[in-house]
């Protein structure tokens, strides 16, 4: 079967390559926009969330299916695009370091919590840090890049608008052009999913990040207390992202800027230069869980999206899902 993917994010590119792991031939439509979601995506893998120090249920089926995932990536590519230095919660009172050992002594944390760690930061406000196991980094630049660059030169990457969509019978169209089958991955735009599936629950939210150069800062792990810091290379840290479900502009905003510095500034003692400044859309749902299905009517529709901010550690397992549903 020849399948159209239309998106090419996080959810189109685990799509297009467990499609064609099953044998199908693809083709791609995407714009390739530099400021979608998954494109500023910081890339973070975690198991918890943090604000409630409670698990993000069912981690340990996303974890399996990521890892499986990213070991046939690198395979595949022949590049590992996972960072595994592992997330540091930084504790400021002597009741956070208790709580979090109360919650050591439970076992469905044994595979996501570690020990508190006695790491001395001249730079950060902190009495110790607390591990997160299973955490780690992907590099989505790097990786979305590859997975076009193999789209191109292994299968069909199409790098433009899809004008028109055609179903008629078991006929799909394409911008005029046939194919077997069609799965959506269109993110925050969804204008074609929700023409064909109708209309989604939406309730986009908008992150916002800042890069900064600091003065004396140099460690390699990302660190976490009320907002992320995550190396880049020396002395250059990524700081972010908002959480902001009412918003009038998708643009980077003074508010949002102003609200990054003031939670650093809490904890972080080093002087910086803000370098970068950036906003992305996040495709949420109102109900807060992620959508997928096949079309009723025609068999061979799909489409996946509301993958939010965790769509890094989600997007394997649910394009394998979403496929091993239907019998393609």
């Amino acid at each position: 079967m020849h399948f159209a993917i239309i998106g090419q994010g996080l959810a189109g590119s685990a799509l297009a390559i467990q499609t064609a792991k099953k044998g199908h031939e693809i083709t791609c439509f995407d714009l390739n926009v530099p400021n979608s979601s998954s494109r500023l995506a910081v890339g973070l893998v975690n198991p918890l969330i943090l604000k409630n120090k409670t698990l993000f249920d069912p981690s340990q089926v996303y974890l399996n299916y990521f890892d499986r995932f990213f070991k046939d990536i690198s395979e595949l590519f022949g590049q590992d695009f996972l960072s595994r230095n592992l997330i540091r919660e930084v504790f400021q009172e002597k009741q956070e370091i208790h709580n979090w050992n109360s919650l050591l002594n439970n076992s469905k944390f044994d595979d996501y919590l570690g020990p508190v760690e006695n790491i001395k930061i001249p730079t950060i406000k902190g009495i110790g840090m607390g591990i997160i196991k299973n955490s780690c980094r992907l590099d989505i630049k790097s990786y979305l890049k590859k997975v076009r660059e193999w789209l191109n030169e292994n299968h069909n990457l199409r790098d433009e608008r899809v004008y028109s969509i055609k179903l008629i019978g078991e006929k799909i169209l394409v911008n005029d052009k046939k194919y077997d089958g069609l799965l959506l991955a269109e993110g925050v735009e969804a204008s074609w999913t929700e023409k064909i599936f109708g209309k989604l629950d939406f309730s986009p939210t908008k992150g916002e990040g800042i890069i900064i150069k600091s003065q004396k800062s140099n460690f390699d792990f990302p660190v976490h207390r009320n907002i992320f810091l995550l190396p880049e290379k020396k002395n250059i840290y990524t700081v972010g992202s908002t959480f902001e479900r009412n918003f009038s502009l998708q643009s980077p905003s003074a508010e949002g800027k102003k609200s990054l510095i003031k939670d650093l500034s809490k904890w972080f003692l080093d002087d910086y230069e803000v370098i970068d400044h950036w906003a992305g859309i996040r495709p949420t749902m109102k109900s807060r869980r992620i959508r997928f299905g096949w079309h009723s009517k025609y068999k061979n529709v799909g489409f996946l999206n509301g993958l939010g901010a965790r769509g890094v550690l989600t997007s394997p397992f649910y394009s394998n899902h979403l496929l091993s549903i239907h019998s393609i």
